[in-house]
């Protein structure tokens, strides 16, 4: 990672461009124009850019604190302060998370780690003893702060300051395990990435030698839907095609346009698109529609906070006949939908699933209701193993073989402390190890 010399970068740039440098309102304040924006006319300081020891947030089906349900692979951050929480669904708080090559911007919808009103991004900080951008909970684990607890009095185990959705984690960013990011706080001040030019349009556009790309206009590529279609002097091959959005569309102001890549063969791949940095202001609703395998599956993305750069769209199993579809028809209107480059990179499934038993209550009957889940990198989980043992000295039984349920009632034959544990297996077969020890415990009086 090379943070600190692109750190030492950015300061020299704001020392030298300061009095120069101006911007626009943020993405998520930007009100809907069917023109062009406006060239920079608003003095901004840039925003400061931190090193944050980053974990995963998965948690599927669970409510954020603004109130978002957690959808696979979902894209967004959890910062440890209610201060900086965006609306439901909203942009109004975002931050640029960037990890070795790779870059993303994504908005704040829960709270977290750790803390809840630790804000270390503050000059004015509540923490006014530690200094900005060293977050409690890292102050805690590696210098004994607040005698290694948290403000709940936890024992600290991570040195954790921003958690990632596992969209975000997995394929944005590239992650697999829990490692140190960048993290650039847009609400204070302009993307240093935007206004000093730290990632050129060439680095951000970059094709891998093992990537199969479609571009606009080229083969594999065609324009269903449309009689009305724009086009941009940017882009993979130095232009694009785009169309204002429409919430509602007729047969004059719908545009379609489908990608089809020439796979080798069956596998699993991550799909990605290229969304250009110039042209008229980009739709926050893209709604892109993966084929593959015989099964779809709609992913929407921010085409505004990805402008510039490659956005993931997911790692599906394909093979022929797999396709990507772009409509322009969106929750909102006035902005541009933009049509450029899709491109497909093989994955391999290394790595096992993680599982756990993550919730267990006792009903009115007598059984208890326990629920487990599970994330996978790659391939998705196939079923679980669950796992049961009356304490103190009980030894553990199979209770639920290769289910591929997420629930189900155990009814136990006594009295007493019973403990749960889960295991998980992928479609490619890894299987992750039994925990040590159990992922909860229940007393049934």
């Amino acid at each position: 990672m090379v943070s600190a010399q692109r750190l030492a970068i950015i300061a020299a740039l704001v020392a030298i461009f300061t009095p120069f440098l101006t911007t626009t309102q943020a993405y998520a304040e930007e009100a809907p124009s069917p023109s062009p924006p406006d060239a920079l006319s608003v003095t901004s300081p840039i925003a400061p850019t931190y090193r944050i020891f980053a974990t995963r947030q998965g948690r599927v089906g669970r409510r954020t604190a603004n109130g978002h349900i957690i959808k696979p692979r979902d894209r967004f951050v959890a910062l440890p302060s209610w201060g900086v929480l965006s609306s439901r669904n909203g942009y109004e708080y975002q931050v640029r998370v960037t990890y070795r090559d790779r870059s993303v911007v994504l908005p704040v919808w829960d709270v977290g780690p750790w803390n809840t009103h630790d804000d270390y991004w503050s000059p004015d900080r509540r923490y006014s003893d530690l200094p900005p951008g060293l977050p409690m909970a890292q102050a805690a684990r590696q210098q004994g702060y607040n005698n290694g607890r948290d403000e709940f009095g936890r024992r600290i185990r991570q040195p954790t300051g921003i958690d990632i959705a596992d969209g975000a984690f997995w394929d944005d960013l590239g992650m697999t395990d829990s490692d140190w990011v960048e993290v650039t706080f847009l609400w204070l001040g302009a993307d240093p990435f935007v206004a000093t030019g730290d990632r050129t349009a060439a680095d951000r556009a970059v094709i891998e030698p093992d990537a199969i790309v479609v571009d606009d206009a080229a083969e594999g590529y065609v324009a269903v839907d449309g009689r009305n279609w724009q086009s941009a002097d940017c882009g993979i091959g130095g232009s694009h095609a785009w169309s204002y959005d429409t919430p509602g569309a007729t047969a004059r102001s719908r545009h379609r346009a489908v990608w089809t890549p020439p796979l080798p063969g069956e596998g699993f791949y991550e799909a990605l698109a290229f969304i250009p940095a110039c042209g008229p202001t980009p739709t926050e609703q893209a709604r892109y529609t993966v084929t593959h395998n015989g099964a779809v599956s709609e992913v929407v993305i921010n085409q505004a906070a990805a402008s510039g750069g490659w956005v993931s769209l997911g790692v599906f199993h394909m093979g022929p006949g797999s396709s990507v579809m772009l409509t322009n028809q969106t929750e909102s209107d006035g902005r541009a939908v933009h049509f450029d480059a899709i491109k497909w990179r093989p994955r391999n499934d290394v790595h096992p699933p993680e599982a756990a038993v993550v919730e267990a209550a006792s009903l009115p009957e007598g059984g208890i209701r326990v629920r487990w889940d599970g994330e996978d990198d790659v391939s998705g989980i196939a079923s679980f193993d669950v796992q049961v043992r009356r304490l103190p000295d009980g030894d553990w039984i199979d209770w639920l073989v290769q289910t591929t349920e997420h629930e189900a009632v155990f009814v136990p034959p006594e009295r007493g402390v019973y403990a749960f544990r889960a295991r998980a297996r992928d479609w490619t077969g890894k299987e992750s190890p039994w925990p040590d020890l159990d992922d909860l415990q229940i007393t049934m009086p």
